[in-house]
């Protein structure tokens, strides 16, 4: 029998490596929720006019048919990327892609919020200058 020593990487990087395993196992399988929450979502809207604004926006066809079938409990359907961003503009609400940013730990801006987010950024760009010039004034001696 032989020796087995454990390599382990001890490299500088903080990145995690290429077969890191440290996210739990299905925490992607979101697929039944995202449907589920679609469903949710039109609820008050007529499905045929939902597939129809889609169909328009996305410039492919989408039957109420087809519709139906992506937003049941068969995993063979998944609506693809275009038809989930023409879905958000239809129904409205963004609650989609906030569903699918949970995992990450991200969400997502409202667009009334955008202007709150772009005066934070400039108010700590303020901030970080201000700083480098009291230190340049400190270090030149200049008051």
């Amino acid at each position: 029998m032989s020796k087995r020593n454990a390599k382990t990487d001890r490299g500088l990087s903080g990145q995690p490596g290429l077969f890191d395993m440290s996210m739990p196992d299905g925490i992607f399988d979101i697929l039944l929720g995202l449907k589920q929450l679609m469903s949710r979502e039109m609820n008050g809207h007529n499905r045929h006019v939902v597939a129809m604004q889609i169909s328009r926006l996305t410039g492919r066809e989408l039957s109420k048919d087809m519709l139906d079938k992506y937003v049941s409990s068969d995993a063979a359907y998944r609506p693809p990327a275009d038809a989930l961003v023409a879905f958000c503009h239809v129904t409205g609400s963004l609650e989609v892609f906030r569903y699918l940013l949970e995992p990450l730990g991200s969400d997502v801006l409202n667009p009334e919020d955008r202007d709150l987010i772009r005066l934070a950024r400039v108010e700590e760009k303020i901030r970080e200058l201000q700083a480098e010039s009291q230190h340049i004034r400190a270090k030149r001696g200049i008051k």
